[in-house]
């Protein structure tokens, strides 16, 4: 079994410190993705490959991607930082065979368009492929 990474985009001062030290206590890798690797698959950022010249086009939302997690593992980070007094980022995602196709901006547009149909009440407007990571917390 591949080891767990965790992808953190925005995160900054306390709580990407906190988030860090969460992450090492259950032996998670945290990778910091910059705007320039936005344009990479999901895939490639979790296993390092050669990076590539991107002309990335920030977004402003925090957000993770959580590659490799048992579901038991997601559901203890989420609450260790809980415990650890930060809340996690309301853009969550756990990496799966489809979205790891992916580029950053079109998993981040397509958690913000799952995360407005919730907010509306409507059903999820896609199917597994995105599998936010939920958390007792609701926004």
């Amino acid at each position: 079994m591949k080891p767990p990474v965790l992808l953190t985009y925005n995160l900054q001062g306390e709580r990407a410190a906190k988030t860090r030290l969460v992450a090492m206590r259950f032996r998670i890798r945290v990778r910091n993705v910059s705007p320039l690797e936005y344009d990479r698959t999901l895939e490639a950022l979790i296993e390092n490959a050669p990076e590539t010249d991107g002309m990335g086009e920030p977004f402003a939302e925090e957000m993770l991607v959580m590659a490799n997690f048992p579901a038991p593992l997601v559901q203890a980070f989420l609450q260790g930082l809980r415990r650890a007094g930060v809340r996690p980022a309301a853009l969550k995602a756990v990496l799966t065979p489809t979205n790891a196709r992916w580029d950053s901006r079109t998993l981040y547009n397509e958690l913000c368009k799952e995360r407005e149909a919730i907010a509306g009440g409507a059903a999820s407007v896609h199917a597994p492929a995105v599998e936010p990571a939920h958390d007792e917390e609701r926004r």
